[in-house]
């Protein structure tokens, strides 16, 4: 009984294949292969004249003078990944605002700088640089401060540090 069973697949197999071989067989050797859309030589089949125009080159003698400015190859910036990101520096010269009465509301509890965007928590609310907290607008956030803009002034929010004395 167990070689009954083993040898059918067997059988099928080998008929599957040898008719797959007769497939491949007749289209390579015997199939002919139909022409692309040809005119028989001897049909009264009308051809076709297109008239195309000629086309004038310019002079090429001051295509120098002509060509776009090319842009220069940017070097690779190499930094370092842990380290705070840069600012410029038109940033960093800003005069120390006058307080207000919301000023003094508003608390920086810290910053988080990892990431796509970096984070401020003020007020106990997480914001990213774009985001208005009252009247004012997040401009920057670097590691111990956050610069905040309204329409009259600018601010710059300090984290305060917390000093314990051991006893």
């Amino acid at each position: 009984m167990p070689r009954k069973s083993v040898t059918r697949p067997k059988i099928y197999l080998i008929i599957g294949l040898s008719i797959v071989f007769v497939v491949v067989a007749y289209f390579r050797f015997f199939h002919k292969k139909r022409p692309i859309s040809r005119v028989p030589a001897g049909s009264n089949a009308a051809l076709v004249r297109l008239d195309v125009p000629q086309i004038q080159i310019p002079n090429l003698e001051d295509a120098e003078s002509r060509k776009a400015p090319v842009k220069e190859s940017m070097s690779p910036v190499i930094r370092d990944i842990f380290a705070a990101p840069a600012t410029p520096e038109s940033e960093t010269e800003i005069p120390e605002p006058e307080p207000s009465k919301q000023a003094q509301s508003l608390e920086l509890k810290g910053t988080i700088l990892g990431g796509e965007k970096a984070m401020a928590i003020i007020n106990d609310k997480f914001v990213r640089t774009g985001d208005w907290i009252g009247e004012y607008r997040v401009v920057r956030i670097a590691k111990d401060e956050v610069l905040l803009s309204s329409d009259t002034h600018k601010m710059i929010l300090k984290v305060l540090k917390d000093v314990r004395l051991r006893q």
